[in-house]
């Protein structure tokens, strides 16, 4: 109960304004002088580079200030260096600059208000990013036992599996902790292509609105607090969902990075009564990035006889900055929700757009 009270109180704060929008209110308002002073704290402070670019716009102008182009041409500089190595590893930044490009071609319109209308409208594929992996695996084949019949179909050891998962970011700083407000969405498919009618054997539904709370310590990086919901959106004696709140914290030793994954059903096991005693409580996530190699372990359950573990293993494909050759193995429990509570051992071949 306090977890919802908690997230209806910080929902309810979603349009308050950042650090940054407070000083670019005053800005507008043209008290230069205070927005001088407030822009200049949250570079010094915060490393503000939208701040930075303003500083330098003010001292080029003079606005609140005496005219100085060597201190514009540092907060100039300041901002650029800041977004170019801030963006220079992301692979859309090819696609940003073509719809850039697109969005400048346009005829402007007078009306301040309507020209953000047209740029979020023209732009709005920067609002949705990867969340976790999306994957395409072609081949997916179970090593032991068989699957069970779906509807009267009866399954093969060989199909194809495929996840989909995006996020939305719809709020940040509210608190004046740096945190991040987030939806997201993650879908895992399991397609018996190779049977003779080609049906979806099982997927799985994972709608999740979480807060990420940066820590940057020497290794405690950020939390995560998240309330989530999961289901195969069948009926019946076949469906399986849950809810659940979780809390995730981040790792970072050299190059090698832990995720510490807890979680706690929310009333709500009238489908599968004893999940947890199969999923248990929480996982462990090894991640090792060397070059261009990423290899992820996870494991969940791990002390009891139904422990769970994941292989993911992923390599650019023939050179490209945004296609992956993707590895999946998987041991243990909870593979699925329909099948949550049945040992399954499988490995998987195909490609990742995302890792």
């Amino acid at each position: 109960m306090k977890f919802f009270i908690i997230i209806s109180l910080l929902t309810s704060l979603l349009f308050a304004e950042t650090d940054f929008e407070a000083a670019y209110r005053v800005y507008k308002s043209n008290n230069f002088e205070q927005s001088l002073q407030m822009f200049t704290h949250l570079v010094d402070e915060k490393k503000d580079y939208d701040a930075a670019y303003i500083l330098g716009y003010m001292y080029e102008n003079g606005e609140g200030c005496e005219v100085n182009i060597a201190k514009s041409q540092m907060y100039y500089k300041l901002s650029s260096h800041g977004y170019y190595w801030q963006n220079k590893p992301d692979p859309s930044r090819d696609i940003q600059k073509e719809y850039n490009r697109l969005y400048t071609s346009l005829d402007k319109s007078k009306s301040e208000i309507t020209q953000k209308t047209i740029q979020q409208y023209t732009q709005s594929l920067y609002n949705i990013k990867a969340y976790g992996a999306n994957y395409f695996l072609p081949i997916s084949y179970r090593l032991n036992g068989n699957y069970p019949p779906t509807n009267g179909h009866e399954a093969l050891q060989s199909e194809t599996e495929f996840q989909l998962s995006i996020k939305y970011d719809y709020a940040v700083n509210i608190l004046g902790f740096n945190e991040i407000y987030s939806v997201g969405y993650t879908q895992l498919s399991f397609w018996q292509l190779y049977a003779d009618s080609a049906y979806f054997r099982e997927t799985n539904y994972n709608p999740e609105v979480f807060i990420t709370l940066p820590v940057q310590k020497k290794y405690f990086k950020a939390i995560k607090i998240a309330f989530a919901h999961q289901s195969n959106g069948r009926g019946g004696v076949e469906e399986r969902s849950w809810n659940f709140v979780s809390l995730s914290s981040y790792f970072q030793t050299a190059f090698f990075f832990t995720h510490l994954k807890l979680w706690h059903n929310v009333f709500s096991l009238e489908y599968n009564p004893n999940l947890m005693n199969y999923i248990g409580y929480g996982e462990v996530e090894l991640i090792f990035p060397y070059e261009d190699h990423i290899l992820k372990i996870k494991s969940r359950n791990i002390f009891s006889k139904y422990r769970a573990t994941e292989f993911n293993y992923s390599y650019p494909f023939i050179g490209s900055k945004d296609l992956f050759f993707y590895f999946k193995g998987f041991s243990g429990y909870g593979e699925s929700l329909i099948d949550y509570n049945k040992r399954v051992d499988k490995i998987g071949f195909g490609f990742s757009i995302s890792r």
